[in-house]
């Protein structure tokens, strides 16, 4: 395998019934199996789900694969710690939980909350569960942090969503980045990261909405891995050239991809042909004319 098919595997989790897709799940469940199936299925991971849709999800991956093949999923935890008591001791048919998601929702006291989060997280096989812990950036998060790395698990950071201020501006998000690059925390990212690079959308309302790219996260990724400071990072992230984002790319060897893996697992996407269709566009991934 090549660098960039390095980089681009499993990065982008289909998100697909979550806002603003809103997909239904027995039309996300068959469309995932599409994607899987297709020639860019080895970039795409698990279908993302809320704990409160996986009955209806179980009943549609069985219907939908009468080889019994079971469906890779992340689940969403709608509710605190208990949620993920209650998902280890489900049986969910038809479905293999390889991932959940859970935030992080005591802003009073986010280190407490966390190591509640870790005490749940007992439930669940390390090697094959993988635990996702989505920080909210406000004060207490560096220790919340602290809890997660040191219990082996992972974070999840919101870098986008369906209203002006639920995306970060680029010096917040390289600062998060930082942090948690700093304490070697990996993670996954969620929400508004559609595209390669940054760019504007309108939402339902007619409101602006800045949405940042998945490329120039990965490149400030990279930077800061590599020393660079906040500064530099979010020059990165408000790049919009596609000769640079391609030129910088095509450049990183397997020792660079591997270093921005290990600390960017995934980002959710509600609409994965999006991100991936950037990618053959930008000739950085070959093999397909086009996914649409």
């Amino acid at each position: 395998m090549g660098s960039l098919d390095a980089l681009f595997e499993r990065l982008v989790d289909d998100a697909a019934v979550f806002p603003p897709g809103n997909a239904a799940v027995s039309d996300a469940v068959d469309e995932h199996r599409v994607h899987r199936s297709a020639g860019y299925a080895p970039l795409i991971g698990p279908l993302v789900l809320p704990d409160t849709e996986l009955a209806t999800a179980s009943r549609a991956a069985r219907d939908s694969a009468p080889d019994g093949t079971p469906l890779p999923i992340s689940v969403v935890i709608t509710s605190g710690a208990g949620g993920l008591t209650a998902l280890a001791r489900r049986d969910l048919p038809g479905l293999q939980v390889v991932a959940t998601e859970i935030a992080l929702r005591d802003l009073a006291d986010l280190r407490g909350n966390a190591q509640r989060v870790v005490a749940a997280a007992q439930e669940f096989d390390p090697d094959e569960v993988a635990i996702f812990v989505e920080l909210p950036f406000q004060p207490g998060w560096v220790a919340a942090i602290e809890v997660i790395e040191a219990a082996g698990l992972s974070g999840k950071i919101r870098t986008g969503g369906v209203v002006p201020d639920a995306s970060p501006t680029a010096d917040q998000l390289a600062e998060q980045l930082s942090e948690l690059i700093e304490a070697d925390l990996p993670f996954k990212a969620t929400a508004g990261l559609h595209r390669a690079w940054p760019n504007r959308i309108l939402n339902e309302r007619g409101e602006t909405l800045h949405q940042h790219g998945f490329l120039t996260v990965l490149m400030a990724v990279e930077a800061l891995v590599d020393g660079a400071g906040t500064d530099q990072a979010a020059e990165l992230l408000r790049l919009d050239d596609p000769g640079r984002i391609y030129a910088a790319l095509s450049d990183w060897d397997d020792a660079t991809v591997t270093r921005v893996r290990r600390r960017f697992r995934s980002f959710g996407c509600c609409g994965v042909t999006d991100p991936v269709q950037d990618l053959v566009t930008l000739g950085l991934l070959t093999g397909l004319e086009s996914v649409r």
